[in-house]
């Protein structure tokens, strides 16, 4: 089975209850905010006062998070995506203001990397169907190649291939590295393959065209992230 798209992103409305459960994630690894009552109530007010600017999640913060908010309703991507963006703002505040910290989202390119402009990729984002249950399927071994080649991950943490779970319900994320490349404008061809002992393999193929860059994003942009179409896989 063999699809082809092209994908967009649209941003809606985001709720109260999926912030504090944004934040709670989001500060798994940062014990000493999590336990502050103050630090959760300053994020919060943050996040629901401002316009969503950027983010950085873990894979598996950001697919869980994303696994529980859209199988409660499954046009809300783009609700989730104001909410991380503005919550790991609201945290790098705080932060900030304990010890000094610089994150102002991309960093400067290394003597290797200035010998040309590089395209930063989107993250990725879909699931794994049953075709004829549209039950999620657990333990497909979702890969993700970029004009042929196994895509490598801007952040460590970020598998590829990615192995669908039981607790992220079937769903997948991918955050590719940028590309260098002196092209003013290059469309790369992103492929999602999926494969499973029980079922028929599956491919995914989307295009973006991106644009030259002199930073390599450590953040990705609200409007940098593609949600993909489900991938329906049929028993063998």
């Amino acid at each position: 089975m063999f699809l082809r798209t092209e994908q967009t992103v649209q941003l809606k409305n985001y709720q109260e209850d999926i912030v504090l459960k944004a934040i709670d994630i989001a500060l798994e690894d940062r014990p000493s905010l999590r336990g502050d009552p103050a630090v959760i109530k300053d994020v919060a007010a943050y996040v629901l006062n401002r316009v969503p600017p950027r983010y950085i999640m873990s894979e598996r913060g950001f697919t869980r998070l994303a696994a529980e908010h859209l199988d409660e309703n499954s046009s809300s991507l783009g609700s989730m995506i104001g909410i991380l963006v503005l919550v790991n703002e609201g945290i790098e505040l705080i932060e900030r203001r304990r010890k000094p910290f610089a994150a102002d989202g991309t960093r400067g390119l290394s003597v290797d990397e200035e010998i040309s402009p590089v395209h930063n990729l989107p993250q990725l984002f879909g699931k794994v169907v049953d075709s004829h249950s549209g039950a999620a399927v657990d333990g497909a071994s979702v890969r993700l190649s970029v004009d042929g080649r196994t895509a490598e991950s801007a952040q460590p943490g970020w598998p590829n291939p990615f192995i669908t779970q039981h607790s992220t319900n079937g769903y997948y994320s991918f955050w590719p590295a940028a590309v260098r490349d002196d092209r003013e404008t290059h469309t790369f061809t992103l492929s999602i393959e999926v494969d499973h002992p029980a079922y028929e393999p599956a491919r995914l193929e989307t295009l973006i065209t991106t644009c030259c860059e002199f930073m390599v994003q450590d953040n990705i942009a609200s409007d940098g992230i593609l949600n993909l179409d489900p991938i329906a896989l049929k028993r063998v």
